[in-house]
């Protein structure tokens, strides 16, 4: 059975580099689900899209949303969150600082550089996550010493073993 984390191990968590998976309710009452970067700020999800962005259009009917941020590397953790979400106008300097805390500074300044046309299709809005319920999931302690060991040797060892 999976642990729960404390409130500052999930604070920890969502401050960490982790593409979250957001979850809108579509016209027709079906979820729809986009992986999207998000900074973690104020005990919000911050995250910057297009005016005309499917989740944007979606959260202006119905801004009821789910958001599900793990860690894809044993031994897993994860983090859902239930909450609303708001359109705001964009943000100043939040892409920036999205792009910086996935890619580092170099990588950011790049980023935001080559991909600026590519992601602005439509005049850029913030989305403001504010959470309203939390279940998180730490599978660590269910992990033998052996299987840690050896997880940390894969991050060492060539792929092929």
């Amino acid at each position: 059975m999976p642990r729960k984390l404390s409130k500052s191990e999930r604070e920890a968590f969502l401050r960490g580099r982790h593409v979250c998976v957001l979850s809108t309710i579509g016209p027709d009452g079906k979820p729809v689900l986009t992986p999207i970067w998000y900074l973690y700020r104020n005990g919000q999800i911050l995250m910057r899209t297009g005016s005309q962005a499917i989740k944007t259009l979606n959260i202006s009917r119905d801004p009821r949303i789910t958001i599900c941020v793990q860690d894809e590397r044993p031994p897993y953790k994860s983090v859902t969150i239930s909450g609303t979400a708001s359109i705001e106008s964009q943000q100043p300097g939040l892409g920036p600082l999205i792009a910086r805390h996935y890619l580092g500074a170099l990588g950011g300044a790049v980023y935001m550089r080559i991909a600026r046309s590519a992601i602005e299709e439509s005049e850029e809005v913030t989305l403001v996550v504010t959470p309203e319920r939390f279940v998180t999931q730490d599978f660590s302690p269910e992990m033998p010493l052996i299987g840690r060991v050896w997880l940390l040797m894969k991050r060492i060892l060539p792929p092929w073993l």
